[in-house]
């Protein structure tokens, strides 16, 4: 998730994030919150992201998967997006992401899709030990301004896809220090040309942004002693987030491979 307004932003490690994806797992009001004000989503998606349905929906048809094709989703989390493109598309996908409880979930949720090639992998969004040239299709949603190496990660897209591939990132951009940790994103557009890739499409979506503001106004009405942890810690994160949400712009960039 964007860290926004956070002036010293935790270290984002394998470790932190087991923590949050176990205290989501245990609980069920998050994923309820997030169908209710981002939704609603299909069964079992259970998404982490501050990406709208209909914004879901349009990254779908960017990608423009066909049956059979083979889809990497970076940074993948508990999996649920993923395994919801593939059995929209009849597509595999192979699910990366650096958090071993995330991978766990993910592996158990591919159980709740029936008929969809999966494979889940524990390694960072900048390293995978995916073939290169295997990827008809690459989605990193909601996790680039987090990485602090986004333009290996950009790399490594752009060595994962066929040569009539494309990728879709979901990201926040601003100009203004601070807002969205120590090295925040001010151009994905510019960081995916200097990267190698060729920049498609940028996209900004206030209607996202929007509807970020809503969940975390809706988490801090409902935080308190006896809210789940999950609820709790977006709770925290919409406090410092809320007042500086003016300062970003969120987007989406469609690319492929130079």
């Amino acid at each position: 998730m964007a860290k926004e307004g956070e002036s010293e932003p935790r270290r984002l490690t394998p470790e932190l994030f087991d923590g949050v994806y176990a205290d989501i797992g245990r609980g069920h009001r998050l994923n309820e919150l997030f169908d209710q004000v981002m939704g609603p989503f299909p069964p079992h998606v259970e998404p982490y992201s501050m990406v709208t349905r209909a914004g879901l929906d349009h990254v779908l048809s960017l990608l423009a998967l066909e049956p059979g094709a083979h889809l990497v989703d970076l940074c993948c989390g508990r999996g649920g997006i993923g395994l919801w493109f593939a059995q929209e598309s009849r597509a595999s996908v192979t699910g990366i992401d650096f958090s071993p409880t995330a991978i766990a979930e993910a592996e158990a949720r591919a159980e709740l899709f029936p008929g969809v090639r999966a494979e889940f992998v524990v390694a960072d969004a900048h390293a995978t030990p995916v073939e290169a040239e295997s990827a008809d299709a690459v989605v990193c949603i909601d996790a680039l301004q987090m990485l602090p190496d986004r333009e290996r990660v950009l790399n490594e897209v752009g060595r994962l896809l066929r040569p009539d591939g494309t990728a879709v990132v979901t990201t926040w951009e601003t100009d203004v220090d601070g807002v969205l940790g120590p090295n925040p994103i001010s151009d994905v557009g510019q960081l995916v040309e200097t990267s190698g890739l060729q920049l498609l499409l940028r996209e900004e979506h206030p209607e996202w942004h929007e509807r970020q503001r809503l969940m975390f106004e809706t988490v801090i009405a409902e935080d308190g002693d006896s809210a789940e942890p999950a609820v709790r810690q977006l709770a925290e994160e919409g406090r410092r987030g809320l007042p500086r949400m003016h300062e970003v712009r969120r987007v989406l960039a469609l690319m492929k491979a130079s």
